[in-house]
């Protein structure tokens, strides 16, 4: 089982950390600091209130005044870097916090500090209040870092404004009008970092749950010009595309005349239990008289804890087949709980989708979990 995320704060962490900051603090007392960390309280929390309660401890020990803060933390982070830390690392995230607290009265230093902290650990989740205080000069600044030489801060202007960040503030003037966001992410739309596209795409994927018709008019608009924007609008669509917009498959191909056919769909178990896999089979075959692509999903109607059931759709495969052509998929799921998911028995579907329609269903019941218990038999 992999070890839970809260973990990266383990006694290489802490003694990386307070050998940084022993150096850039004058006062600092790492006996005093450490001992913060050695509690019950501490023990007892979870990975975002572990970012938040260090957020709190390295307070005290800052600076006061805004811009002495700013230069012991860059400090710290050129320190750390010496050490053989990483650039956009995780468990760094917290010194992003302490800029959101200290400086929030103060956009002009803080908007220099996030360009210099967002290299190292991202700013994304941190930097949503800003967009709440100072939409308008927030934005301002995402378009002028779409030209920085640093791809860390060009993924910055993207990932920063996604209206929809998961585990993040939701910013809501930019759900309800995305209108700021499309400048940005029409400078970045082509940029040479693959790091900086996924975000992009990302971003428009977000703007596609409440404004499909403005992200399908900027595919018209963006594609056909380079591969990479091509390739990162297909990602973009991806939530269109899975719910079975037909004038988004058309954009990339796939139309619902074209004829086929799905058969021999057969499931490996009719029982199989929470954290077993599932495997199940089918042909798809083209059935009209002109080559066609065919996009291929899969999808399971969950069982929910209020009994309900409730679609989750998985991609297969894209095949473009010439008439009379076929193709034969086995397939694997799982069916363990995940964070995203809880699992729980009882009547399931799985169906098989092509073009976003669905052309083939069968039915499996999940069960709870087997154990194997001995059970004596000369009773």
């Amino acid at each position: 089982m992999a070890e839970l995320l809260k973990y990266i704060y383990n006694d290489s962490f802490f003694k990386t950390y307070a050998d940084a900051l022993e150096e850039v603090l004058p006062s600092f007392d790492r006996r005093r600091f450490m001992e913060a960390f050695g509690t019950p309280h501490w023990a007892s929390l979870e990975l975002k209130q572990r970012m938040a309660y260090l957020t709190h401890i390295t307070q005290k020990w800052l600076p006061t005044g805004l811009q002495h803060k700013v230069a012991a933390i860059l400090e710290l982070i050129r320190l750390l870097r010496a050490r053989g830390i990483r650039n956009q690392n995780l468990e760094y995230i917290f010194l992003a916090d302490i800029i959101t607290e200290s400086g929030i009265d103060d956009p002009e230093t803080s908007f220099a500090a996030i360009e210099q902290i967002t290299s190292f650990t991202s700013f994304e989740f941190a930097g949503r209040a800003f967009f709440v205080r100072y939409p308008v000069e927030m934005m301002q600044q995402m378009l002028a870092w779409t030209h920085h030489p640093d791809p860390n801060v060009r993924r910055y202007a993207s990932e920063g404004c996604r209206p929809r960040l998961p585990w993040g503030q939701q910013l809501r003037h930019l759900v309800k009008d995305p209108s700021p966001i499309i400048p940005v992410l029409e400078q970045l739309k082509e940029d040479p970092s693959d790091y900086v596209l996924t975000s992009v795409a990302n971003n428009l994927n977000d703007i596609s749950k409440d404004h499909p018709v403005l992200v399908k008019d900027l595919i018209r608009k963006w594609s056909g010009k380079s591969s990479r924007t091509d390739k990162m609008l297909k990602k973009a669509a991806r939530t269109l595309l899975k719910n079975g917009d037909e004038e988004t498959l058309g954009l990339f191909g796939h139309h619902r005349h074209a004829a086929y056919q799905v058969t021999g769909l057969t499931i490996s178990k009719d029982k199989p239990a929470i954290g077993e896999s599932l495997s199940f089979e089918f042909t798809l075959a083209n059935t009209g008289d002109t080559t066609s692509a065919y996009r291929v999903e899969y999808g399971i109607w969950f069982m929910k804890s209020n009994g309900n059931q409730s679609r989750k759709i998985f991609k297969i495969a894209e095949r473009t087949l010439a008439p009379g052509h076929k193709v034969y998929w086995n397939k694997t799921h799982r069916l363990a709980d995940l964070t995203t998911r809880k699992h729980y028995a009882g009547p399931h579907q799985l169906s098989i989708l092509v073009n976003g329609s669905e052309a083939a269903v069968s039915g499996f019941n999940l069960v709870m979990k087997r154990t194997d218990a001995f059970v004596p038999t000369n009773l």
